[in-house]
């Protein structure tokens, strides 16, 4: 008997890899549930501004330790997602949303980089004799337009796995950074100023459309690259 095309595999498999990639979305919704408890249970806004106010002690120096603490953590395993929630209350949308942007964009890099130059044997042990990883590289050849992306947006694996993965394969360094931020840019936006939508609303009673706005624009680009990527990869 032969086997069964690619592309009838990957749609056999994409099912799958839809119901692994629900927890994100499970994880926000408990933690729009703990905001809105939080706000009728204890004065939410007195620790807020008492972080904001630690957060300005250290001046400029803030957002450095922010991006110093992150990046670390991130390379070891350490989901990212809570920082990014995190941020908005201490910076302020704008420049969370910069500070994001750039502590996930090094994350990403270095993640590429150690698996690339430093620690490459070791990872391809672990990681290179894998049916995902061969996977992941011939759809990295392929289509790195897309699964790059994809994976960004959709977490079916890890965010340091994936960025270690990445580093195996042999995509060019600049292709895979352009891609990545093509996804994480709009992702960011997202997380951040949807939280910061709801903390406004939860703690002051005020709410912003302008941001409502921005964030319904990214949400709607990442959406797409959703989109498009499970038509691409399901064929694929």
């Amino acid at each position: 008997m032969s086997a069964p095309p690619a592309g009838l595999v990957a749609a056999r498999r994409l099912p799958v890899e839809r119901r692994r990639s629900r927890w994100p979305f499970v994880l926000f919704a408990a933690f729009l549930l703990t905001v809105v408890v939080a706000s009728r249970t204890i004065d939410l806004g007195h620790h807020v501004e008492t972080a904001q106010s630690w957060t300005a002690t250290l001046g400029i120096l803030a957002p450095v330790a922010f991006v110093v603490v992150y990046v670390p953590a991130t390379l070891i395993g350490v989901p990212g997602t809570p920082f990014t929630l995190l941020s908005p209350l201490l910076f302020g949308p704008l420049i969370a949303f910069v500070v994001m942007v750039v502590a996930s964009g090094a994350s990403a890099v270095c993640g590429f980089l150690i698996a690339r130059y430093l620690a490459r044997d070791a990872l391809t042990e672990r990681l290179g004799e894998t049916d995902g990883f061969a996977r992941l590289s011939r759809l990295v050849a392929a289509h790195d337009w897309v699964v790059i992306p994809f994976l960004r947006i959709v977490p079916i694996a890890p965010f340091a796995v994936v960025n270690y993965g990445f580093g195996l394969t042999g995509i060019r360094f600049w292709r895979y950074f352009l891609w990545t931020e093509l996804a994480m840019i709009p992702m960011n936006a997202v997380l951040i100023l949807g939280a910061d939508v709801l903390y406004a609303a939860a703690i002051r009673g005020t709410v912003s459309w302008p941001l409502i706005a921005a964030a319904a624009v990214a949400a709607a680009l990442v959406a797409g690259l959703a989109v498009l990527g499970f038509r691409k990869l399901g064929r694929a």
